[in-house]
């Protein structure tokens, strides 16, 4: 083969694949047929075109040709009177800017047209769409005009406070957005609205903040068809109404509230509980197809962590966030047969006694602990772990790595975040770990002593360094101590110029590479 053009598109399109973002724009310059490669659809998709501006001017014939050809929009309208902060004790001042505001919009369009007209003058191949500005400029930007994006898959609507609260509303009554092929929505608000409502039969994933009626009237219209629900509560009373929805097709589910701790221990002593626990239990049998579970909230963990051993669930991943938990609900998960992956982030697992909690877990493939302010006993009923990721605390985190390489015989993928210095000896015992594929050190500083300590270790691919310290005598010994690695990743690591060992940091330059 004397030239790469000779090679199959489908080859092409492959090794293309491996490029960056910005490597693809110079790349597709180099001739017609890398170039219309780069500007199918498959990469189209994988690119998101972002405005962000006033939008007062209209769009350039530059700019119009390169939405013909865009699957992912982003628009973020802002106004240039957002950077004078409303004041209730200067509403002449304000009127008058409203004025001059609207007098300048008689006689050109106003921004909101000028979005209008570049959603819908053309025919674009928009799968996903994304705007950000307050509910009545987006309520003026589309209308009812949605339908027109025929191929439009995903829309993220993000609505902010109105620039001026006082001002009255353009559009009275209720605006429905209408989409037959709508399959993912996502809603970020700040502030409650009570005048939208959806209708998207093919809708199957709903990300949103439930705080006012209307937005749990979404999840009740669509809770059967729903795949994917990410809900993040601020009232009870809407959780309430969430528990009592069925959710047969709902294979992955994410509930946060924040701060409810208290809420949970007041319904812990409230004796008539006992009545929610059928419609509980009712609740977790309603979802059968549950596969992934996200929990930030002690209330909801209380109320259906044993619910979900008690049914025998098929749940393979489960996340647990911000939470103090007791110790006798963390051992209803070992009871999950299915589960495969459990990961803690920030929770504190409240123990009778001082001794650590352990894990009975042999069926277990990836664990993840995160700042959590309780550590785990990494002893036999952790063995069939095969990923595990750790953030270490204590100073004698050597002795939890030795743990981890004497009982965990089948790990292959190891990531160590180390809030606190690394004691020397603590990668002595790696070797044991025969089936270890990638290592990834997180936030440490590896010393030369630390590689002298570390065995050879055959078995490791891929080395990761990620906001660590470096110098480039702590690198030189990673291609020895791991002659088989084919992958080596340096990212967010500050750099110092080599120095003898002993001499003092200060008189080191580095810089972030």
């Amino acid at each position: 083969m004397e030239n790469i053009n000779d090679l199959p598109v489908e080859i092409l399109t492959r090794i293309f694949d491996f490029l960056t973002i910005s490597d693809r724009k110079h790349v597709s310059r180099v001739c017609r047929l890398w170039h219309n490669i780069l500007h199918c659809v498959r990469f189209q998709r994988q690119c998101r075109l972002v405005f962000d501006s006033t939008f007062e001017e209209q769009l350039s014939d530059l700019e119009k040709r390169i939405l013909r050809s865009c699957r992912n929009l982003s628009i973020t309208h802002w106004d240039d009177t957002d950077d004078d902060d409303y004041d209730d004790d200067d509403e002449d001042e304000q009127l008058e800017k409203e004025v001059i505001v609207q007098f300048k919009y008689l006689f050109k369009p106003s921004p909101e047209r000028n979005v209008t007209d570049l959603l819908f003058e053309e025919s674009l191949p928009l799968e996903s769409l994304e705007i950000n500005t307050t509910f009545d400029s987006c309520r003026d930007i589309i209308e009812d005009r949605l339908p027109q994006l025929e191929q439009l898959r995903e829309l993220f609507l993000s609505f902010d406070q109105n620039r001026n609260p006082n001002s009255p509303k353009s559009h009275p009554g209720i605006w429905v957005l209408q989409h037959k092929n709508l399959e993912t929505l996502r809603i970020g608000l700040s502030y409650e609205i009570d005048a939208f409502r959806i209708e998207a039969p093919s809708l199957t994933y709903l990300d949103i903040q439930p705080k006012c009626r209307w937005s749990m009237e979404i999840v009740e219209t669509y809770c059967r068809q729903l795949r994917t629900l990410k809900l993040r509560f601020q009232h009870v009373e809407y959780m309430e109404s969430f528990l009592s929805l069925p959710f047969p097709s709902l294979t992955h589910l994410q509930v946060r509230m924040y701060d409810d701790k208290e809420i949970q221990m007041r319904y812990a002593r409230n004796r008539n509980r006992i009545v929610d626990a059928e419609r509980d239990e009712q609740f977790v049998r309603d979802m059968p197809k549950l596969r992934k579970l996200l929990l930030e909230s002690n209330l909801l963990f209380f109320r259906i962590g044993v619910l979900l051993a008690k049914c025998n669930h098929q749940l393979e991943e489960l996340t647990l966030e911000e939470q103090q938990i007791d110790y006798a609900q963390l051992k209803v998960v070992e009871s999950l047969p299915k589960l495969k992956s459990f990961t803690l982030f920030r929770c504190e697992v409240l123990m009778p006694s001082p001794a650590l909690p352990s894990l009975n877990m042999p069926h277990l493939d990836k664990l993840e602990l995160f700042y959590n302010e309780s550590s785990i006993v990494f002893n036999e009923g952790l063995s069939g772990l095969k990923s595990l990721k750790i953030s270490l605390w204590t100073e004698k985190n050597h002795k939890v790595l030795y743990k981890i390489c004497k009982n965990l015989p089948n790990l292959e993928h190891l990531e160590v975040l180390a809030n606190t210095k690394l004691v020397n000896t603590c990668l002595r015992y790696l070797h044991r770990l025969t089936n270890l594929r990638s290592l990834k050190l997180d936030n440490s500083e590896p010393s030369t002593l630390l590689w002298q300590h570390c065995p050879v270790v055959p078995s490791i691919q891929r080395v990761v360094f990620y906001n660590c310290t470096l110098t480039s005598d702590t690198l030189l010994p990673v291609a020895r101590l791991f002659p088989n690695m084919r992958e080596l990743f340096i990212d967010r690591c500050y750099f110092k110029k080599g120095f003898a060992e002993g001499k003092s940091e200060s008189d080191s330059e580095g810089g972030r590479r």
